[in-house]
């Protein structure tokens, strides 16, 4: 029922004109019934001059309106009156298809919009953990298999189910004895069915699943496509990307063997039923115990029975397609978002201070494997700090704590004295301009892409921080300048042009706290310098956190602060940690000597 409710969730509005579709294909039903009653009455009493023998009572009002005679001497009466039953019959048909596909592509959007809201609402730690292929096939295809199981196979599965319900009391007021023979192997079918509908489930989830881990290897390969040429490793990932198509192809070969057995030996079972019934059928009308009407009746009955039937195989075949597709659509709209909104509401047009401390805090994204060991740490408002440390001392994870990254963290953090957790998610980040160690560009013009943390913003501030960031003049080389739209991840820029054009961004909206992670790693000196001065100038501005590896970026800083292996070993500044034994000592002693030889 849970599977029941996601999907109705997504028809809110659209019940009625789906319950309408349903009704249509009834009536399109009922009138494909009456054609071989038609060509019953036509046959055995129009022409064969017997009395009017039909269910329901309907033949006692013919023989009184002798309705036999007056269709003798009008015979086309009887032609007019199948392609009028047939053409609305049709007609009804079509308005099912087109009621149940509007349902349906309008159940796909509403679906794709909250997966799509939904995802970008997750926690980062989640993004951290599944793989982009896999979430992009979910978004594609699983909804799309969801989507014609809506369209198609539900209002098929009434349809089925009506017919069924409708042809046997027809079947048994013709005859009762042709009616048992007919249905003999209707029992067989179903649970041929049900067994193949466990099969095809399973063997379509591990079908959708080889489909999702094929589109991550093709997703991962195009955007690492540089490193691939780089290292000339076209044949392997030519290699890993056939492998995991070859393992798609094997999956979905099973489930089509699946498919075909059932499909030809349904097929069997009712052609055998068929002949078996015109077998008996012939026998009895030779015999005179039924009128050949009636054997022309049962003819086209026995394939409205069976055939819908044996369709209720394929419905629950696509039945068991749709619920996988249901469950790992769930997996994602079922994973908890991201708390926005916190008591601690920042009004409208104030600017934190930026005082942040760090107590006793500790961290750990496994538990056996802690980042962060009994962290104090007080940054005053306004003040730029270094963080330096080894590789994995976990300079990142704390600056990444400070907008809400990551949460889960044991000990405090703090903002202007008030707890983090308390803050508005989306307040607080507006406050920080962040700059992380891989700059993520998107496929537009410089200009949205320095200005996207605002929206609609104007060139003026654009270009003024582009010039802070060093960008300007690089820019104006471009020949459409801020109008230049970069390629995807920003591919055309150099990757020091990337970083500034990260920089630019993080300053656009004059943050109360900026975080510099590793941001200068791949600029020039000169550019660095020129950078180092725009900074300088607006010290004070804003409480700055930069993370570093080279000596030359703690130019800057007010304080250095030493990590290693998750602890705080030394905070001072560059005169007091370079006079004193230690991490900071050993680095500067390293990178000036290696220095020294370069010179």
């Amino acid at each position: 029922m849970s599977s029941l409710r996601f999907v109705l969730s997504f028809m809110r509005k659209q019940k009625l004109k789906y319950l309408m579709a349903i009704l249509f294909i009834i009536v399109a039903a009922c009138f494909s019934f009456t054609t071989p009653l038609i060509v019953r009455f036509t046959v055995d009493s129009v022409l064969g001059g017997k009395p009017v023998s039909l269910p329901y009572g309907w033949a006692g009002a013919l023989n009184r309106w002798q309705a036999a005679s007056f269709v003798r001497e009008r015979l086309w009466l009887a032609a007019l009156a199948i392609i009028l039953a047939s053409s609305l019959g049709h007609a009804f048909t079509y308005l099912r298809g087109k009621l149940s596909a509007q349902v349906s592509e309008e159940f796909a959007r509403r679906l794709r919009n909250s997966l799509y809201d939904h995802i970008q609402r997750l926690p980062y730690v989640w993004h951290s953990k599944v793989q982009t292929g896999d979430i992009i096939q979910r978004c594609t295809s699983d909804v799309d298999t969801v989507r014609r199981f809506i369209g198609l196979q539900l209002v098929q599965l009434g349809r089925g189910v009506f017919m069924a319900l409708l042809i046997l009391p027809i079947m048994l007021a013709l005859d009762k004895r042709m009616t048992l023979f007919s249905t003999f192997v209707v029992p067989v079918i179903f649970a041929y069915a049900y067994v193949f509908f466990r099969q095809v489930r399973k063997r379509f989830q591990a079908a959708d699943e080889a489909e999702g881990y094929m589109t991550a290897v093709l997703e991962e390969s195009l955007n690492g496509i540089r490193v691939v040429r780089a290292f000339a490793r076209e044949d392997f990932e030519i290699g890993r990307f056939n492998g995991a198509a070859d393992d798609y192809r094997a999956k979905c070969r099973k489930l089509i063997t699946v498919l075909a057995w059932y499909w030809a030996s349904s097929d069997a079972l009712c052609l055998l039923q068929i002949a078996a019934v015109f077998i008996l059928g012939v026998g009895l009308s030779i015999r005179g115990e039924i009128s050949l009407g009636t054997l022309l009746a049962f003819s086209t009955y026995i394939g409205m029975l069976l055939w819908p039937i044996r369709e209720m195989g394929r419905i629950l075949t696509d039945l068991g397609r749709a619920l996988v597709s249901v469950k790992r659509l769930r997996e994602i709209m079922e994973t908890p978002v991201e708390e926005m909104a916190g008591p601690s509401r920042i009004p409208e047009g104030t600017r934190l201070q930026g005082k942040i401390e760090f107590q006793k805090l500790n961290f750990a994204y496994d538990p056996e494997h802690p980042i962060l060991r009994d962290i104090d740490l007080t940054v005053e408002a306004g003040e730029t700090v270094a963080i330096l440390g080894a590789t994995g001392a976990g300079k990142s994870t704390l600056t990444n704590l400070v907008p809400r990254l990551f949460d889960g963290y044991e000990g405090r953090i703090l903002i202007d004295g008030k707890d983090l957790s308390g803050y508005d998610r989306q307040e607080l980040r507006r406050q920080i301009g962040i700059v992380l160690q891989e700059p993520f560009l998107y496929s537009r013009s410089l200009a949205e892409n320095i200005g996207i943390a605002i929206g609609d913003c104007p060139l003026e501030k654009v270009e003024k921080a582009a010039r802070e960031a060093a960008l300007h003049d690089a820019i104006s080389e471009f020949p459409e300048g801020y109008g230049t739209v970069i390629g995807e991840r920003g591919i055309t820029l150099s990757g020091g042009q990337r970083q500034r054009c990260a920089i630019a961004r993080a300053l656009i909206g004059d943050p109360a706290i900026l975080i510099l992670d590793d941001a200068l790693s791949a600029v020039d000196s000169e550019t660095e310098q020129e950078i180092q001065r725009n900074l300088l100038d607006r010290k004070g501005r804003a409480t700055t956190l930069i993370i570093t590896h080279r000596l030359t970026g703690v130019a800057l800083a007010d304080r250095i602060v030493v990590l290693e292996h998750g602890r705080v070993a030394q905070i001072g500044s560059h005169q007091e940690l370079i006079s004193v034994p230690g991490a900071y000592q050993r680095i500067w002693n390293i990178q000036h000597q290696l220095e020294e030889e370069a010179g």
